[in-house]
Order: structure tokens, then sequence, then C-alpha cells
């Protein structure tokens, strides 16, 4: 038998499941009363299609918080348990698709929320976007690990632009390529991992590991 379903065929029968069947993994209430035990597991959707739109969803709501998809990873301390998990064969195109129309916002956005309740460093180590360029099967990669492009005629806009809490821009690269460097009234303090490149008082220059300033102009 051919593990085979039209779209409509789909749709139609997610529309007719309940919710408890819906969402793996949350416990539902027995159907033999209300105060029956919560210790029953519903079954996760598994879904096989040769061609054709495996799953699709459209919503035309306006109503805050109203996602046409919302995940939640409740359980904590998961090794490497993600609430979605995008994985594609097809060398030929990127992994995720995703198209706005936004006028103030990203098109994508990410936030993320220290875990800890008491320390401001527990989340050092942690990142708002993470790339692993891995090497597979070949021992080795070439791939890059951030292109930006615009394939439409480019941009006035910055390309990279990072505002602090106030408002205030502290580091932009500007579409025609120049670096866009925050005034600091005093060198900032050295550090034993390099060099900083920083903007002194409007002058450019290089801050060594024992804090000392260099004018590169």
């Amino acid at each position: 038998m051919r593990n085979l379903m039209s779209r409509r065929g789909l749709l139609g029968l997610v529309s007719g499941l309940s919710f408890g069947w819906l969402t793996p993994g949350v416990r539902t209430a027995a159907a033999s009363g209300a105060d029956a035990p919560a210790s029953t597991f519903s079954t996760p959707i598994a879904v096989s299609v040769a061609a054709g739109v495996a799953l699709s969803a459209r919503s035309t709501s306006t109503t805050p918080d109203d996602h046409v998809a919302a995940l939640h990873l409740a359980g904590t301390g998961g090794a490497n348990n993600a609430a979605l998990n995008v994985v594609s064969d097809n060398p030929a195109f990127s992994a995720a698709e995703i198209t706005g129309h936004e006028t103030g916002h990203g098109t994508l956005k990410i936030s993320h929320l220290n875990p800890s309740p008491t320390d401001a460093n527990a989340d050092a180590n942690a990142a708002a976007i993470s790339v692993d360029l891995q090497a597979g099967s070949a021992g080795g990669t070439a791939a890059q690990g951030l292109f930006l492009k615009s394939t439409t005629g480019g941009t006035s806009g910055k390309i990279i632009n990072y505002v602090d809490p106030t408002g205030l821009t502290i580091f932009a690269l500007l579409p025609d390529g120049s670096l866009l460097l925050r005034p600091l009234a005093t060198p900032p303090p050295g550090t034993s991992v390099g060099l900083k490149l920083c903007n002194v008082a409007g002058r450019l220059g290089l801050v060594d590991a024992g804090g000392g300033f260099t004018p590169l102009a």
C-alpha cells in the first residue's frame, strides 16, 4: 500500500483530529471522566509523501499571537532537544526558506533569553545565532560562515547594524563598504586575546594588550 495522501485529504484529517492528538507528549484525560488520571499520551503525527507538499497551513487572522504554527519544547535539560529540527538531503537548494514583507521588523526575529533568574553572566557562552561549518565525510569544507547578497540591485540601508538599548549605533557596516564605529571618550581596556580597533575621540586606532592606544593616522 502506498503511504500517500493528497493535501486536501491530509488537511481534512488534521482538522478532524482532537487537540490532544496533535500535541505529542501532552497528557490527555481518560475518556471515563474528568476525575480519571491523566496518564494517556498522544501519538505523534508521521506523514510520508513521494511528491507534492506534505503539510500546508494558511491563516488570515490578524489577532495578536495567532501564529500559523507554534511549537513549544517545554522540557528542560535535553542535551540536543530542539523545538524545531529541519533537515534537508537536497544539495541543490536551501534547507529552509523564509520570505517576509515587513516595514519595521526583521523577516526573521530571534530572541535569546538568559535562563538564569539571578546570574547575568550565566549565558556567557551562548549566542543568538550559532553557525557550525562541518566537514562531513569529505574531511573538510569551504562553506562560508555568513553570506550577504542583494539579487535585485543592492540596498541603501546598513548591511550590519548593532544598536544599544538607548538607540545609539555602536557598530555598522554601511552599504558603501565603510565601517561606522561609535566614538569613545577614552581608549577601552586592553585584552590578551588580541588587538582592538576603535574610534577614540574621532581618531581611529589600535589598543594593545596593555591598554595602550596607537592612532592609525
